[in-house]
């Protein structure tokens, strides 16, 4: 979990940085009077790529958080059923005790 939140804080970072550093290269690149076309390119390359692969990191952490949650389900069941069954012998425990006396 903790890795989860450390690549998720990563994609933040990136979300806020990446397209204000791609708008200033562009504008830079503009004002010092370079062709634009190729660098853009490669930013619009970069950004298709890298929303690609963030879909696909995205749907494997939903998909892990899926089966987290299908296995936490599981386990509650297994301790609702322990627990009725300490109940039960707790209570068989009662009456026996009760019967003795």
């Amino acid at each position: 979990m903790k890795e989860t939140l450390k690549q998720a804080r990563w994609w933040k970072y990136a979300a806020w940085t990446a397209p204000f550093v791609a708008l200033a290269i562009l504008i830079g690149e503009e004002l010092l009077g370079f062709d634009t076309a190729p660098t853009s390119f490669i930013i619009v390359v970069t950004f298709i790529a890298t929303s690609v692969f963030w879909w696909w990191w995205a749907i494997s952490k939903i998909v892990y958080m899926v089966k987290c949650s299908f296995k936490m389900e599981s386990n509650f069941e297994d301790i609702k059923k322990e627990i009725k069954q300490v109940r039960k012998d707790v209570g068989d425990w009662q009456r026996r005790e009760q019967d003795s006396d």
